[in-house]
């Protein structure tokens, strides 16, 4: 996978502009009289962040039989993270993560293998995420959060689940909707000559990824379900630390809501995660449940959780790609 500079160069600029803006529509930061140890608390948890996403890597491979250690496991997460920094949707992260793998020496089936794995396994976590943002955004008067995006939220978690109900079930009603599913598909080939060929893929996509067995229901998955889960919570609460540090009016529950509809909505922001454009929806996010702004929240929010790990993963990546192998 190949990265060209102006696509790191790019977001970094208008996510410079964007920033730029903030502080000129709020007239400036002020750093005097900030309690500094909140931001030695927030990176302490970033810290943990980084650990337990490379925990969660570390654990899958030890269970599909593949000892990658933990170092390896933080240089692969690095290097998925900066592939979907600098791409658009974050499309990039799982390719990322797939070269990096095979960088370090793991065949291209169980480096497929994994990354296909970490897929269904975030897709489940977003979906229980979703399902318990949108239960708590009922109780918002706000009408945006209170029934659009209650819906929203609501439909895409149940969804997930019913999507991989459908495609990975093993149980008999599972297999039945998928019958019905490919008949449908069958009929469609032969009603729309011109778009045959597309459908005729995604049935058989659909037919082989239901024949493969990622994840069965066994008791070995629930810690790596745990850590996942875990990585989320510690993730949501490093909001806190830059309230406190910036001795904001905003209201800690707020800024964590705002934090956890971000997770789920910055895959399908359509341009580079520092492109401008996910730290305006950030602000929106924030402004609508907290009723305020706050640059320096953004500002702060934005630098641990994303140019600090980009400029790491950067310097990961490209020594991994500079390098054959690395055991």
């Amino acid at each position: 996978m190949r990265i060209r500079f102006w696509q790191i160069l790019l977001p970094m600029i208008l996510g410079i502009i964007t920033l730029y803006y903030f502080v000129y529509r709020d007239k400036g930061i002020d750093l005097g009289h900030k309690d500094y140890l909140w931001i030695v608390y927030g990176s302490l948890i970033i810290i943990l962040w980084w650990i337990s996403e490379a925990l969660k890597l570390s654990m899958l491979s030890h269970i599909i039989g593949i000892d990658m250690g933990f170092l390896n496991s933080l240089k692969v997460v690095f290097a998925g993270f900066f592939f979907g920094s600098v791409t658009a949707f974050s499309i990039g992260t799982f390719p990322g993560e797939y070269v990096s793998l095979i960088r370090i020496g793991i065949d291209a089936d169980r480096a497929l293998g994994i990354v296909s794995i970490r897929g269904i396994l975030n897709g489940i976590v977003k979906g229980i995420i979703a399902v318990i943002i949108a239960i708590f955004l009922r109780g918002y008067r706000n009408p945006v959060f209170k029934d659009i995006f209650y819906t929203i939220f609501l439909i895409y978690g149940l969804g997930i689940f019913l999507t991989y109900f459908i495609i990975f079930g093993k149980n008999v009603y599972s297999v039945r909707i998928r019958n019905y599913i490919t008949r449908g598909l069958i009929f469609l080939e032969k009603r729309y000559r011109k778009i045959s060929g597309y459908i005729s893929n995604f049935r058989l996509a659909l037919i082989s990824q239901s024949e493969k067995n990622y994840i069965g229901l066994s008791y070995k998955w629930l810690p790596i379900l745990f850590i996942y889960l875990l990585s989320c919570i510690i993730l949501f609460s490093f909001p806190i630390s830059i309230v406190k540090f910036i001795g904001s009016d905003i209201r800690l529950i707020d800024a964590i809501t705002a934090q956890a509809i971000f997770y789920i909505t910055q895959s399908y922001m359509p341009t580079p995660g520092g492109s401008g454009i996910v730290e305006l929806g950030y602000d929106y996010f924030l402004r609508i449940t907290s009723s305020t702004g706050s640059t320096e929240f953004i500002i702060f929010l934005r630098f641990f959780t994303f140019y600090l790990p980009l400029m790491v993963g950067g310097f990961i990546t490209f020594s991994l790609l500079s390098r054959r192998r690395i055991v």
